[in-house]
């Protein structure tokens, strides 16, 4: 390892002359220096396959100067990630995988990372600073403190703690807000604060956490934030499994450079966004984003046909035996049941001007098939009683709102029933898998295949207004019926007859 070359901008020169598999690395041509800030909560795997790549392409292009990236960690997990950044002067490589074809960039869009996971005061002062005209994020959901009904939940430990010490904020919105502030007493105009999170209304939410704190520190503040800040949505979309080290060090050793933090990810991005910048941004159409005013639509396609697709063939795929994704999509089976899911909840989205639906559908069996992207199916399984009520209540709703079956859907929910019981009685499964109540989830599940019954489940978890609820209920228990009384592949052949 030590005979190898590092990744540092010091050796830059002699990284371009290196190659992969006879192909040169792509790797910065531009000056890095940051005149015009985009500060990014979050620096993670996506965030580096995404927004990060985004920026450098433009950069290379000559299309965007001056602009940078300064990441910023606010949790204890983000420390390595500070470190491997501060190690190798903010570079990293992305290697873009489908088949045997390997693209390799050397990414140099993030210019500076701050740690501020002890103390965030430094990081309040940045995002002040008139150069900071973008704040964008990669928190998870769970960083926007938001309750159930996606209010400000003002019991969650980090807002406890920003309500009682609002200069040094520990949460993503108490942040926001102490730098809005601390710009509104300086006479310096708002920012964009840009979410790239995988969130429905992303955009919607990260306002209602924000505006919902500085209601409680300062109600004064909220009139200046509507009228000086933007939080434009947007759609993110690019497979990034995570990483896997001992995949990063092969990559590594057949490159022959040293990277602590290489990101493995599909050719396919996507990003939309809405047009609402109140400080300026780098015209990110030139390297591909979708600027629209239909965000909401587009969502409603990716969560309900990728995400929602995602979700319909882990507990399928993880029943059958499987591990990877593209081992589960190497099934007739499986493909068969992923294709059928997505016509049903294809039939429930509004079309798009641009988008040819079933084109769509046939790049997502593409993409999830794609052996070298390596994504595992309880990737994909776990923490699904957040993603459910995203993925699969939208068109769950329509299709029963138009009379219509819920065959695949409602099997999606009952093959989940399934597998949560499955894994009370196998402690090595239990252990991997994780969401915000597995315990709790997992005695619903067995209740719910002791009983055969789906209604106590859902209503915990899967709630419908009341009009719904019992025709819903009735299609999930009719198939969860159907899979205890057979094996999960003869229930999925059943649906196909």
């Amino acid at each position: 390892m030590s005979a190898r070359l590092s990744l540092r901008a010091s050796e830059l020169e002699r990284i371009a002359r290196t190659a992969v598999d006879g192909t040169a690395v792509d790797t910065p041509r531009y000056t890095r220096q940051m005149q015009k800030r985009i500060c990014h909560l979050g620096v993670g795997g996506f965030h580096r396959a995404h927004q990060a790549l985004v920026l450098h392409r433009l950069l290379q292009q000559g299309l965007a100067d001056g602009w940078g990236l300064c990441g910023i960690g606010l949790r204890a997990a983000d420390r390595p990630m500070h470190q491997a950044l501060q190690a190798q002067d903010g570079l990293y490589s992305l290697w873009e995988l489908e088949g045997d074809q390997r693209r390799v960039t050397v990414v140099g869009s993030i210019m500076d990372h701050l740690d501020a996971s002890d103390d965030s005061r430094a990081a309040v002062a940045l995002l002040a600073d008139a150069d900071t005209l973008i704040v964008s994020l990669t928190v998870t959901e769970a960083g926007y403190c938001l309750d159930a009904t996606g209010a400000l939940d003002t019991l969650h430990p980090d807002i406890v703690h920003d309500l009682a010490h609002p200069a040094r904020p520990r949460s993503a919105p108490g942040l926001l807000v102490a730098a809005l502030a601390a710009r509104r007493a300086a006479g310096i105009g708002g920012f964009t604060a840009m979410s790239c999170d995988n969130l429905v209304g992303n955009g919607h939410r990260l306002r209602a956490a924000v505006l919902g704190l500085a209601t409680h520190l300062d109600p004064s503040l909220v009139p200046w934030i509507q009228a000086q800040a933007s939080f434009p949505c947007s759609m993110v979309d690019r497979i990034t499994p995570a990483a896997d080290p001992a995949r990063s060090a092969r990559l590594c050793a057949d490159w022959g450079l040293d990277d602590r933090i290489p990101v493995v990810c599909e050719p396919w991005l996507q990003w939309v966004m809405e047009d609402r910048f109140v400080a300026g941004r780098p015209p990110f159409e030139q390297a591909g984003v979708v600027f629209s005013d239909e965000v909401e639509r587009y969502e409603d396609m990716k969560v309900g046909l990728l995400n929602g697709g995602h979700s319909a063939i882990s507990h399928l795929g993880l029943l059958l035996g499987y591990t990877r994704v593209h081992e589960a999509l190497a099934d007739p089976l499986v493909r068969d049941w992923h294709l059928g899911y997505m016509q049903e909840v294809a039939a429930t989205l509004q079309p798009l001007n641009r988008v040819d639906c079933h084109d769509y559908q046939a790049s997502l069996a593409r993409r999830f098939a794609n052996a070298a992207i390596e994504d595992r199916l309880l990737r994909l399984a776990m923490d699904s009683s957040t993603k459910f009520p995203q993925v699969l209540l939208p068109p769950t709703i329509r299709r029963l709102q138009a009379g219509q079956t819920l065959d695949h859907l409602a099997t999606a929910i009952a093959l989940w029933i399934v597998y949560l019981a499955g894994l009370a009685q196998d402690p090595a499964q239990r252990r991997e898998y994780v969401d915000h109540d597995s315990d709790g989830l997992i005695a619903l599940a067995v209740a719910a295949t002791a009983s055969r019954q789906a209604d106590a489940f859902l209503a915990s978890k899967l709630s419908l207004p009341p009009a719904l609820a019992t025709p819903f209920a009735d299609a999930v228990t009719r198939q969860l019926r159907s899979l205890l009384q057979r094996t999960p592949r003869d229930h999925i052949r059943s649906l196909a007859q």
